[in-house]
């Protein structure tokens, strides 16, 4: 088997490459796997909605940055290493609201290829098993 990057390192990529406030969604590694890698973004004020008749959701903006986030993530665990990258489409369908609390990606990569690799992210309620949303992403690796 390659060698993967363990929980602790993969958590170490968010704090070494991503922005400051990309590091305050708190993201975590829940289980890693060849078949899927997932993920937590823990319930904090900074992920929701707080005006209008939908407060007290998590905001769209949060969980599309941790789709990306996770996603990057995902590819640095099966190749073993961060391999940089820049995301060249992201497409994002929300299908339910998710209320205040801890939120978990499901990340299947569909293609890791030598310069482009496709994640797939299911994105759920903590205890639920109904996707609220589900992201669809392309990655350009710049460096082999």
């Amino acid at each position: 088997m390659e060698k993967r990057l363990n929980a602790a390192e993969l958590e170490g990529l968010i704090e070494e490459i991503c922005a400051p406030w990309v590091q305050e969604l708190g993201i975590k590694v829940r289980e890693l796997s060849e078949s899927e890698t997932q993920f937590v973004m823990p319930a904090t004020e900074k992920i929701l909605r707080h005006r209008g008749p939908n407060g007290g959701l998590v905001s769209g903006q949060a969980l599309m940055a941790g789709s990306d986030t996770v996603s990057f993530l995902a590819l640095s665990y099966l190749n073993g290493r961060f391999r940089n990258c820049v995301t060249v489409d992201m497409s994002t369908n929300f299908m339910r609201p998710l209320p205040e609390g801890n939120v978990i990606y499901k990340v299947t990569v569909l293609s890791n290829g030598k310069r482009l690799a496709t994640t797939r992210v299911d994105i759920f309620a903590e205890g639920s098993e109904k996707v609220a949303t589900t992201s669809t992403g392309v990655f350009a690796y710049i460096e082999d």
